[in-house]
């Protein structure tokens, strides 16, 4: 993989976490679902009443810059099974994350970006990397509905979805 790419994928990823964050503090108590990396941006699923219209991705896209902007904390956690049931207790999608990780390990890895926890295995929970990403260079772009299911349970979500700018090369690795 080439420097560029290495540094898209680590924006990307880097912005997913951002946008929990944004989101969970515009929406207290919002039920998490999966985040991750497209092939040009970044993603996150929020369990919504409804879809955001393009006015909220704005405020929320702002909100994404601020947390950039004034975050003091950005580190790696490590947490026991029971501390991640506690932490995520409410939380469906993590619960189930929480269960299938403890089959296999003895710690649930997460980050903490300012108080807020979340599951992530990443190795760039460094405030330099958080740092280097610019509060204009991406915008969320598009939300829509989608659904986890579960048991024979549908569990509706919002998908907020966003893009670098400028736009990197699409990369076969991420899902589009």
């Amino acid at each position: 993989m080439t420097d560029a790419v290495i540094t898209a994928h680590k924006a990307k990823h880097l912005l997913s976490h951002v946008l929990v964050v944004a989101a969970v503090r515009r929406w207290p108590g919002v039920a998490l679902g999966e985040s991750g990396e497209t092939a040009t941006g970044f993603y996150a699923d929020f369990g919504l009443v409804r879809v955001p219209g393009a006015g909220e991705l704005s405020a929320l896209t702002d909100d994404m810059a601020r947390v950039l902007r004034n975050f003091r904390t950005f580190r790696d956690v490590k947490l026991t099974p029971t501390e991640a049931l506690r932490a995520f207790h409410g939380q469906p999608w993590k619960l189930k994350q929480v269960a299938a990780i403890a089959e296999l390990e003895a710690r649930i890895v997460c980050y903490e970006l300012d108080g807020f926890i979340d599951i992530c295995e990443c190795a760039i929970k460094e405030p330099r990397e958080l740092r280097a990403l610019h509060p204009e260079k991406f915008l969320l772009t598009e939300a829509h509905p989608v659904a986890w299911s579960d048991r024979g349970s549908l569990h509706p979500y919002a998908r907020i979805s966003g893009e670098l700018f400028p736009a990197p090369p699409p990369c076969e690795c991420c899902s589009p």
